[in-house]
């Protein structure tokens, strides 16, 4: 049974706990907090997960964020994300472990606007080499035809890492701008809250991530040929 998505009052909540962002007025609106973020949450993560296996033709595994932030290292003591974040990636041997960062699936529901997003967010050593080998063995062109055509269709490439390609990947190489990237992601915003709302949420999302499937099975070939 699909998920019935999301409400107005999910992001309703969301926004007023971006103004109200305290313990105290959380506490005061927990039951809230289950109802529309929670349990909707839940429900559209399991719908998803199924959707993108059926999309990729991998099992998949999901994690949905903590609603609370973590504080050990910020200025920002404000206590809790005011979004909802979810990440989708492949299960398998070559996606665990303490250092692996599998080409995933992101979306960030936030007031106002859904974020997508696919790709690594930080390619582990072994990856970063075999993606630098990549772009200077003859897949580069590849995967600068796909970013192309990525942000021709509204997707944008992640920011470089790096001022300039790292040392002995060739500074006059056609595609030394893709080098200085530790980890490589596309990403698009959706204006559109409501397309979000309803059993039908899934499939918009899935439906939406489509268009960075081949991009997607790309970073997947290269993290799974080492």
């Amino acid at each position: 049974m699909p998920s019935q998505g999301f409400s107005a009052e999910t992001f309703a909540f969301l926004t007023s706990l971006k103004a109200n962002n305290s313990k105290e007025w959380f506490d005061a609106h927990k039951p809230d907090y289950q109802r529309f973020i929670k349990k909707p949450a839940d429900a559209l993560r399991a719908d998803l997960a199924g959707q993108i296996a059926g999309l990729t033709g991998h099992e998949t595994t999901s994690k949905q964020f903590r609603i609370n932030r973590d504080l050990r290292f910020s200025k920002d003591k404000t206590p809790y994300n005011a979004h909802i974040r979810m990440a989708f990636w492949p299960k398998g041997e070559a996606f665990e472990g303490r250092d692996a960062q599998p080409p995933s699936f992101f979306v960030s529901f936030e007031p106002g606007h859904i974020r997508l997003g696919t790709g690594c967010m930080a390619f582990s050593k072994t990856t970063l080499g075999s993606y630098l080998h990549a772009l200077e063995s003859g897949s580069g062109d590849e995967i600068s035809a796909l970013l192309s055509d990525l942000a021709g269709k509204g997707f944008e490439r992640s920011a470089p890492d790096l001022a300039k390609a790292p040392r002995g990947f060739p500074k006059d190489h056609e595609h030394a701008d893709l080098a200085r990237h530790k980890g490589l992601a596309v990403w698009t915003s959706v204006a559109d809250i409501g397309s979000v709302m309803g059993e039908t949420a899934a499939s918009f999302l899935v439906d939406t991530w489509k268009p960075t499937l081949a991009f997607w099975t790309w970073l997947v070939d290269l993290s799974t040929s080492e």
